[in-house]
């Protein structure tokens, strides 16, 4: 039985709140009263990894909500899970559906983003990393700066995709939420 549920804007909310967790995870850490948490470089990268997926989430969001609304079910789920953690190709998809103000500094972070390989969340590879690369460190990870002008760009895409989400909220009637319950949904967990 092929599945219609979830819908192109349920799978684009859950990626939105995915945005909004890990940029507000990473807020707390970068505002924390305990500067040490911040300043040691693997937990920098730490912070730093929550805004990457920050970002790839976003992305998705964007993505499943534009790219992918003629699908649902199982073959959305799979087709926006593909993307895995490749935000060079998330960005080529999402790229027309930023805000223009938004769409070059947002390709030049995904190019440096995917420089980035998300696998830096462990304190071996960061080490081993920053050891080997260590100019594109300070550019990016290293830099406050940096750090501070992504957190501002994914909050900017998470929050227009968040607005587009908006318009689709509605109240439900008893029957439409009937119809909706009994549609096939896929659950890729389930035995």
């Amino acid at each position: 039985m092929e599945t219609t549920r979830p819908t192109h804007v349920q799978v684009s909310n859950h990626f939105y709140n995915d945005a909004i967790d890990l940029y507000d995870r990473y807020t707390v850490c970068e505002n924390s009263q305990f500067p040490e948490f911040y300043s040691l470089k693997s937990r920098r990268m730490k912070c730093f990894i929550d805004l990457r997926m920050a970002m790839e989430s976003a992305l998705k969001a964007v993505v499943a909500y534009y790219c992918h609304a003629n699908l649902c079910g199982e073959k959305l789920v799979k087709k926006v899970e593909n993307y895995r953690h490749h935000i060079e190709k998330l960005i080529v998809k999402a790229h027309e559906h930023i805000p223009e103000n938004l769409r070059q500094e947002t390709c030049e972070l995904c190019k440096e983003l995917s420089q980035l390989p998300v696998g830096l969340r462990y304190r071996l590879d960061v080490m081993d990393f920053k050891r080997n690369n260590e100019d594109l460190y300070y550019r990016t990870v290293g830099s406050d700066i940096w750090m501070t002008d992504t957190s501002k760009t994914i909050k900017s895409i998470a929050d227009h995709i968040g607005k587009e989400l908006s318009k689709e909220s509605k109240v439900l009637s008893g029957a439409e939420l009937l119809s909706e319950f009994r549609e096939p949904k896929y659950d890729k967990y389930a035995k």
